[in-house]
């Protein structure tokens, strides 16, 4: 297969359409085998790992918007996933933190991510799959 040209590489969407059908996908794996969504593991993930966060942290390190994360954080609530109380050092604020039910789900979605990096690994190669994690990276990041 030819090369093309840098001044004609579609990075962008490339990337978008690539990051779309892997986010399709991981959705679908996590919905049956975790009983959440992507979304929501993202979430879960963030509070396993860094415990309690105010409500504009999550948005902050998951790069969504108050409304969005609001919206989320509520559909979880509901769920029985996470508690939201207010925050102590700020009357606006409010904490978010995992129920038992968020733990378990997370972990469960935890396992699932971890198979399904395991298999892009698989399709792209070790060496790949380091160039690919660096990129990304250095994209999110900002670098």
């Amino acid at each position: 297969m030819a090369r093309v040209r840098a001044v004609d590489r579609r990075l962008y969407l490339l990337i978008e359409i690539a990051a779309r059908r892997l986010h399709r996908d991981a959705d679908a794996r996590l919905r049956q085998e975790a009983q959440v969504s992507a979304s929501q593991a993202a979430v879960l993930f963030l509070l396993l790992r860094r415990g309690e966060r105010r409500m504009g942290a999550i948005g902050e390190v998951l790069a969504l918007g108050a409304p969005a994360v609001t919206g989320l954080v509520s559909r979880m609530e509901k769920a029985g996933l996470v508690t939201r109380s207010p925050d102590p050092n700020d009357r606006r604020g409010a904490l978010v933190a995992l129920t038992e039910a968020g733990r378990e789900a997370g972990e469960r979605a935890d396992a699932v991510l971890r198979a399904f990096n395991g298999e892009i690994t698989e399709r792209l190669g070790e060496r790949d799959a380091d160039i690919v994690y660096d990129a990304l990276t250095r994209l999110a990041t900002g670098e």
